[in-house]
């Protein structure tokens, strides 16, 4: 993928990880690990400093409240964890592939695997873990120029 981007929104490649956790074994659940992802710039995870670095992402269990028309299932709360403490937590977008619409940019299937990628712009950085028909979206915002 270049620095053209596509339809996603997706500008340059940062990094990418497919490592899977217990959750790749089936339905994922609190404490399980996502996936193994590298963050190579600093941003910001739910307004917290979050350096460079390799970090394992696992879920929580705990959903904020859902906005309108949500389940509360739309969203969930992430940890990055370095060196077995967490570093940061964010709210990821829980996608599952049976509610996706059935026309547009949003209806395609995102393939399997875990990706890190700057969005267009340069104002976030999107973490996306894909494991059978679920997908998690994490946005991190990039420190101020």
């Amino acid at each position: 993928m270049g620095s053209t981007g596509s339809a996603a929104g997706i500008g340059t490649m940062v990094a990418v990880v497919a490592t899977f956790g217990a959750a790749a074994q089936g339905q994922a659940g609190p404490g399980d690990r996502l996936a193994t992802v590298e963050i190579t710039r600093a941003v910001r995870a739910n307004g917290a400093a979050l350096p460079p670095g390799t970090y394992d992402l696992r879920l929580t269990g705990e959903h904020p409240n859902p906005l309108p028309g949500q389940t509360r299932e739309a969203q969930v709360w992430v940890e990055f964890v370095r060196d077995g403490q967490v570093a940061g937590r964010e709210v990821a977008q829980v996608l599952q592939d049976s509610d996706l619409p059935q026309v547009g940019a949003s209806a395609a299937h995102a393939a399997e695997g875990t990706t890190v990628a700057l969005l267009r712009g340069g104002e976030f950085l999107r973490v996306s873990v894909k494991q059978e028909s679920v997908r998690y979206l994490v946005y991190l915002a990039l420190p101020a120029r």
